[in-house]
């Protein structure tokens, strides 16, 4: 959770960094385009793209830390059957003992059994329904971490895509200044005016 947090931060300070970079740009005279550094540039996308892959890893470990939990809920479920088990066997045993000793009363031995047959019922059902609980839990925190997943991808994907699409329209107006610098067009002479007609 705290890798996620601070990948969150990082992207963020990356977008940032990179929206100043571009309100900070220098505009290229008499045209609607900005000149950027291209080692500033650079150096931002190298950070995305270790940053994104954190951003992924995070949001794998989030899924394995949930997956922990849940099979911890399994493990406890399990512990809590057998030692209700263990517990409903015990009564049996000392039932069944008295029953033994006490053949005359057999109420004693139907209290028991009873008894164990109720204990045995609620571990049952005790299990069935924190298994119930621990699926629904493992199905919740899955749907939310791939949705979470998809939405900064998404996210990643757009911003991305934008600043490509600005970046590649710079670099071509940069050429295209650089074209005219290299190969300035000659101007254009007026012709020289017709000599008045002599009357």
């Amino acid at each position: 959770m705290i890798e996620r947090n601070k990948t969150n931060v990082a992207l963020d300070g990356l977008f940032d960094e990179f929206l100043d970079l571009v309100s900070n740009a220098r505009r290229v005279p008499l045209m609607d385009k900005i000149m950027l550094d291209e080692n500033d540039l650079l150096n931002i996308i190298d950070d995305l793209k270790e940053a994104i892959p954190r951003e992924i890893k995070s949001a794998n470990q989030v899924l394995e830390e949930q997956k922990n939990i849940v099979d911890k809920a399994y493990a406890d479920a399990d512990r809590i059957v057998q030692q209700a088990k263990e517990e409903a066997e015990r009564i049996v045993s000392v039932a069944q003992a008295e029953a033994d000793a006490k053949v005359q009363q057999e109420e004693i031995v139907k209290q028991a059994n009873a008894v164990a047959e109720d204990v045995k019922a609620n571990a049952l059902r005790y299990q069935e329904e924190t298994k119930l609980a621990a699926d629904e839990y493992a199905l919740q925190v899955k749907q939310s971490s791939l949705k979470y997943a998809d939405d900064m991808l998404e996210f990643l994907s757009g911003n991305l895509t934008s600043a490509l699409g600005g970046l590649k329209e710079n670099i071509q107006s940069v050429k295209e200044e650089m074209n005219n610098i290299q190969h300035p067009q000659a101007p254009v002479e007026a012709p020289e005016p017709e000599a008045a007609e002599e009357e």
